[in-house]
């Protein structure tokens, strides 16, 4: 048997030393990722860290990857390509996908499975001592969940490795995001390069996709970003300029209160400012949270440290609740004396008011979120046209996780839309009332 060589580089190399039991690697296209996740697996498997022969379990491994068609094209095949020549194969099976490692024997086997990703039932009942996902954002939380459970018993370790590529949704919305770029504990690791960091890959052929991309595409799918708007983008020009760090409240400036109501789907609640001198907009505070009382909204709004002048809400609030009876709207009319106000509008026109001021024609941004009110800026990052094929398909936005952005296109509507300012508002009762 001849030594398994292969001749990392730096970004490489730190990955490869790591010791966490989860860890990520997150490339540019042509990174250089699924050669780190072949070499790193079959290190688990020689290595065998943390294995305790039982004389019943084998020491055992999973390659997966999203289709059986990519598993065997790509994440499989690269694996054999370092392990085979060297001799660390003993013997091999195609169906089921399966390879018997050169250390194995009797009462101690030591083995390797491919899995396809599609369904992720296809893993219960495995023991594993170390599992391998390659494009791992094609691949579905519940079964990164399910090869947590399969490595719990033996301490085992998964690797996750994949490229953020073009994204049709806001790619910090991925569960890969969550558990390794936010480290949900200290056995996670997240490491990251561009394609610019392999020094294999031709640097002529990254400047030539440089020129003949959009620099959104680019930095898609040759950097690592996980900031990327789609394509279909409801607001494709919100930007980092439209984000401000440490943004104040300022107690010269009246602040209004906009709610989203929402119980299973989340309520949305936003702190906004409007200085008529600049035309500016400013987002200061947020709560963006499922299953929210009225009585808690009540207490977190007056938790804030500034008083509200001006409450905003959708219609919805208006309806009756199974629950206490009245609206939203009453109750908080009943228990706090706090009027919301409200108005039907259209989406399309709503959002084109949004839209104006995130950047206007003439390239002003007057629309500016406090870098803390972190779902608003996702929100507004993720709310996207339906598409297919590269093709959006209506003007309708997708009515999916779109609470913080409904939120704000209410404030806008009520606001600042120069057909709602233009018309004297007709009073029904106590609430105005607008529509068009």
């Amino acid at each position: 048997m001849s030594n398994l060589v292969f001749k990392p580089f730096d970004k490489q190399k730190t990955f490869l030393l790591s010791k966490k039991r989860f860890r990520g690697a997150f490339a540019g296209k042509r990174g250089g990722k699924t050669e780190v996740g072949a070499i790193a697996s079959a290190i688990l498997q020689e290595e065998k860290p943390n294995y305790k022969p039982n004389g019943i379990d084998p020491y055992l491994g999973v390659i997966i990857a999203p289709t059986n068609d990519m598993l065997k094209r790509l994440s499989w095949k690269k694996f054999e390509a370092y392990v085979k020549p060297c001799g660390l194969v003993a013997k091999q099976w195609q169906a089921p996908l399966m390879m018997q490692w050169h250390d194995s024997k009797e009462g101690q086997e030591s083995l390797i499975y491919g899995m396809s990703g599609d369904r992720p039932e296809r893993i219960e009942g495995v023991k594993a001592n170390w599992i391998w996902i390659d494009e791992v954002f094609q691949i579905k939380e519940q079964l990164f969940l399910e090869c947590l459970a399969r490595v719990s018993d033996s301490q085992g370790y998964i690797i996750c490795t994949g490229s953020l590529g073009v994204q049709f949704v806001n790619p910090k919305q991925h569960w890969a995001y969550k558990y390794f770029k936010e480290q949900i504990d200290d056995t996670f690791d997240c490491h990251e390069w561009g394609t610019s960091d392999n020094p294999y890959y031709p640097q002529e052929e990254l400047e030539r996709n440089r020129n003949l991309l959009d620099p959104q595409t680019f930095r898609a799918m040759f950097e690592i970003c996980w900031d990327v708007i789609p394509k279909n983008a409801v607001y494709s020009d919100f930007s980092d300029d439209n984000i401000v760090h440490n943004l104040m409240y300022n107690p010269s400036l009246p602040v209004v209160c906009c709610v989203d109501w929402g119980w299973s789907h989340p309520m949305a609640v936003g702190m906004f400012q409007y200085d008529p001198q600049k035309d500016e907009v400013y987002l200061i505070d947020e709560m963006i949270k499922s299953k929210v009382k009225l009585e808690d909204l009540a207490k977190w709004i007056a938790s804030r440290p500034y008083g509200v002048q001006e409450y905003i809400c959708d219609i919805a609030g208006n309806q009756e609740r199974e629950q206490t009876g009245k609206s939203n709207i009453k109750w908080f009319l009943d228990n706090h004396g706090v009027r919301f106000k409200y108005r039907t509008s259209r989406i399309n026109a709503g959002c084109a008011v949004v839209r104006s001021y995130i950047k206007n024609a003439k390239d002003k941004i007057r629309f500016f979120v406090g870098h803390l009110c972190t779902e608003s800026i996702d929100g507004l990052k993720r709310y996207k046209y339906p598409e297919k094929d590269g093709i959006i398909q209506n003007e309708n936005p997708v009515k999916e996780d779109d609470d913080a952005c409904d939120m704000i296109r209410y404030y806008f509507m009520y606001k600042h839309d120069p057909k709602y300012l233009n018309q004297k508002p007709v009073k029904i009762g106590m609430y105005r009332w607008l529509n068009y």
